[in-house]
């Protein structure tokens, strides 16, 4: 029913069944077609004419919808919204150009970059506010402005619902949207493109004391791909580089999630979380005490390296570990439950995450 109401606008490769199937559904305004049915020299000489200028004026721009969807055994694992305008020059500003307003939003079982899907933009410490979902912008983008969502698969629907609620009127309107939250209203608090707010918030949270780790655990855990229970053996301070940092030597005990790099008993170096004093808002800075069992959330960058920050002393081949924020947890039943949480929030998707 879906693929004969869609028609031409849909799209999947090999076969589409209950038990595999992605598909996709496009829709884009007259432009966007012209320039696929026109010669490349056609479409040369109708820009030097200032044909799509007059277009624009006019109130027609360059806009684009795509869905797509995974299937898996009867189940929809992912869904992908993306939405983009073109906003037109100003009239009478021959040098201005206009820009692409795009706000795409993607669901993935962990809000981590994967292999295979597409960059999860914004910080993981705007977790500790929404820990469903992560949402940035693109550095370098001078031609855009462009929000990316990723969401988990376990988000609940009245979030999903919010996230994905988009204007479509920023298509027809005479005078065009022009910024990420005229087209997704969710995105009026993230300030994502207004710095000056940002910048003023930051402000105020100066006379405020660093914070201690805040982001829920069970999203640390869902967004990990590898978690280990490792004893402290020791601590010391270590210099590399002129940069003086705290390491702790520790024995692997077990791994609770992602695969083994060393085997159970093997000795790692692991630097924690040093704080974050230069730029508000603060960051408390994270310990390991010799003795006591731990549980570490490494993220992948930081995962494994043999020699994260240059050779230790006599141990160059000792593997190291640099830890994020909330990426040191004492073991105990409470920390386990909440792990298991997280984990149970992730799943099996056969091939790459949509991007």
């Amino acid at each position: 029913m879906l693929m004969s109401r869609w028609g031409a606008w849909g799209h999947y490769e090999g076969s589409c069944t209950a038990k595999d199937c992605r598909y996709s559904i496009q829709l884009t305004d007259e432009s966007k077609r012209a320039q696929h049915y026109l010669s490349p020299k056609m479409w040369e000489w109708l820009n030097r004419l200032y044909a799509y200028r007059l277009y624009s004026l006019l109130g027609g721009r360059y806009s684009i919808i795509k869905f797509e969807f995974v299937v898996q055994d009867g189940v929809i694992l992912r869904t992908a919204v993306f939405v983009g305008v073109y906003v037109p020059p100003k009239p009478l500003h021959s040098e201005y150009e206009g820009y692409l307003l795009t706000v795409g939003s993607t669901s993935q079982h962990a809000l981590r970059d994967i292999e295979g899907g597409g960059h999860v933009r914004g910080s993981a410490d705007d977790l500790a506010k929404h820990p469903y979902y992560r949402a940035g912008r693109p550095g370098g983008c001078g031609w855009c402005l462009m929000v990316g969502i990723t969401y988990s698969t376990r988000t609940p629907q009245v979030e999903i619902t919010w996230l994905t609620s988009f204007d479509l009127s920023c298509f027809t309107r005479f005078f065009s949207c022009k910024m990420p939250e005229d087209l997704l209203p969710a995105a009026k608090d993230w300030h994502i493109y207004h710095d000056d707010e940002q910048y003023a918030i930051d402000q105020q949270s100066k006379s405020m004391p660093p914070r201690p780790c805040d982001i829920p655990l069970w999203a640390l855990a869902r967004d990990s791909g590898t978690v280990l229970v490792v004893d402290g053996i020791s601590v010391s301070q270590e210099v590399h580089y002129s940069f003086s940092s705290e390491w702790a030597t520790v024995k692997v005990v077990s791994f609770l999630k992602g695969a083994p790099h060393w085997p159970i008993g093997s000795t790692i170096k692991v630097m924690p979380f040093g704080g974050e004093m230069g730029f508000p808002p603060y960051q408390l800075a994270e310990h390991l005490t010799p003795g006591k069992r731990y549980v570490i959330l490494p993220s992948e960058e930081f995962y494994g390296k043999p020699d994260l920050y240059g050779p230790l002393t006599n141990e160059a081949q000792v593997p190291q570990i640099g830890l994020p924020r909330c990426g040191l947890q004492e073991d105990a039943p409470e920390v386990r439950r909440e792990l298991e949480k997280g984990f149970a929030q992730n799943d099996n998707l056969r091939g790459p995450e949509l991007r």
